[in-house]
């Protein structure tokens, strides 16, 4: 259910670390005030959270039509076949799901090299998926809607994160291969979100796909290896004589190399549910969800 209570200038300063004035000032356009850009913008995105009444300039005016527009925002990089598939993947599966529900889905690829980003007009929400932290903050401090992070490490409460619970895969991976197994996965534009991914593993036992290009595959031969990502998989099996190789894998083939190699599921369905429903929460003023998603 939506929450009735209707939020204050108080609540608005609580969330975003900031006096009761300077919300003030800010709610009401005041221009000869000491206060940074980034305050401000933290002061109106958090008000446009909380469902509080903001100037109306900044409100996206031109979004109100007979659907909403959920803006999709990805980067594809050409040393990551595995991410940039599932990345395609995703974006499929929300396009499908937006449609069916009358929404329409705008994809917005960025450069993850660009130091400006022009606003996008016209959107009601935004879904980022796997973006730099620089390119994030960017991006992020010209909007005033929801924005939900997709594979991303954000620390910061403002926006929904659903990202994969690699602690559990892990653990799964340890009953198949048992200890000492190696990680290969491809490297994410979000620094923190690489962090958590090797994290979960004793550290030197995991390995980025676009370093072991430099390296060599054989350094592979004989080890138990856990692959993230399909695509991966099939690169590694070609290249490498591993002793056991586990894939986590989001096709629903079974065994989709041969008998030999085992796979573990991971549901990227239940990610692009997750953010199709939040997205719609959080749109309609519905605030009695989580904030952060871990998807197995």
């Amino acid at each position: 259910m939506a929450n009735e209570k209707k939020a204050t200038v108080r609540d608005i300063a609580a969330k975003a670390g900031v006096s009761v004035a300077t919300v003030s000032y800010v709610l009401n356009d005041k221009k000869d005030t000491k206060i940074s850009d980034v305050t401000r913008k933290k002061v109106l995105q958090v008000a446009n959270l909380l469902n509080y009444s903001i100037p109306e300039k900044y409100k996206n005016i031109d979004a109100r039509k007979g659907a909403y527009t959920i803006g999709v925002m990805y980067t594809l990089r050409p040393d990551t076949p595995s991410r940039n598939m599932e990345i395609m993947s995703l974006i499929n599966l929300l396009a499908g799901r937006f449609f069916r529900i009358g929404f329409n889905c705008q994809l917005i690829p960025l450069e993850s090299s660009s130091e400006y980003q022009k606003p996008v007009e016209g959107l009601d929400g935004i879904i980022a998926i796997d973006l730099e932290e620089s390119v994030f903050k960017q991006m992020s401090g010209q909007y005033f809607i929801p924005i939900l992070c997709l594979d991303m490490m954000i620390n910061d409460f403002l926006f929904y994160q659903i990202y994969t619970d690699m602690e559990s895969i892990s653990r799964a991976a340890s009953e198949i291969l048992g200890d000492g197994f190696y990680l290969v996965t491809d490297k994410y534009s979000n620094s923190k979100y690489n962090d958590y991914l090797i994290s979960s593993l004793p550290k030197g036992k995991s390995l980025f796909f676009s370093d072991l290009e430099e390296k060599g595959f054989s350094v592979l031969d004989g080890k138990k290896v856990l692959v993230y990502g399909t695509q991966l998989g099939m690169i590694i099996k070609q290249n490498a004589k591993c002793k056991d190789m586990l894939v986590i894998t989001s096709e629903d083939a079974g065994n989709y190399y041969s008998p030999a190699i085992k796979n573990i599921h991971h549901d990227i369905e239940k990610k692009a549910n997750l953010a199709m429903n939040i997205m719609m929460n959080a749109i309609e003023k519905k605030f009695d969800v989580k904030h952060e998603y871990k998807v197995f």
